[in-house]
């Protein structure tokens, strides 16, 4: 029989803007799961508690006083690397994770920004050795806001993937599906040549 044989067509321009596309979410992504972390390690807010000994200073850094926010820094690098590895479904919950992750640090920074009493509580009962504890002169450093910031970035780049994720499944399929059947050339296939003997062709003459 004639020999035909498969030949890949050229990856598709929109093939390559889906990949751009979907590393420069994923890059957001990571870079705001890394800021809340980062965020979380320096004292957010510092205070004075009345003890038995005295006003006594208090501290509380991120992971004290919001310790959502770390919790889900956490679940946004998780999510982050499911979105790379996953396939449609996964992709998409993973997607989900990180929107609603972003969502939940940016809450839980500004709470602490916005309530600092509360979020020295934990460390003014433990320095007062009571169950409640009045926290005067509360100061709240910048990292709340960068915290919330980052959140911001999960929460973006989670909305890109569930925006955009569809066209990437679709450019991949389509590229995985372009493959066409060519004529072989007598000189490339035997089989070809033989075809063409057999119907009074000079296969050399191709």
């Amino acid at each position: 029989m004639s020999g035909s044989t498969p030949t890949a067509a050229p990856a598709p321009d929109a093939r390559r803007r889906a990949g751009r596309e979907r590393g420069s979410l994923l890059l957001l992504g990571l870079a705001g799961a890394v800021v809340v972390l980062a965020a979380g390690a320096p004292t957010w807010v510092a205070g004075r508690v009345a003890a038995t000994t005295g006003d006594t200073a208090v501290l509380a850094d991120g992971r004290t006083a919001a310790p959502l926010a770390t919790a889900l820094g956490l679940v946004a690098l998780a999510a982050v690397v499911a979105v790379t590895i996953g396939r449609r479904v996964a992709r998409v919950l993973a997607a989900a994770a990180l929107l609603l992750a972003g969502v939940g640090v940016v809450v839980a920074s500004l709470g602490a920004l916005t309530s600092p009493e509360e979020a020295l509580s934990s460390p003014a009962r433990a320095a007062s050795g009571r169950s409640t504890a009045a926290v005067t002169g509360a100061d709240v450093a910048p990292w709340p806001v960068v915290s919330a910031a980052g959140g911001v970035l999960v929460g973006v780049a989670g909305l890109g993937v569930l925006a955009r994720g569809r066209r990437w499944s679709t450019s991949t399929r389509h590229e995985r599906d372009a493959v066409v059947l060519v004529p072989a050339s007598p000189a490339e296939d035997p089989a070809a040549a033989w075809d063409s003997l057999t119907h009074g062709e000079d296969p050399t003459t191709r």
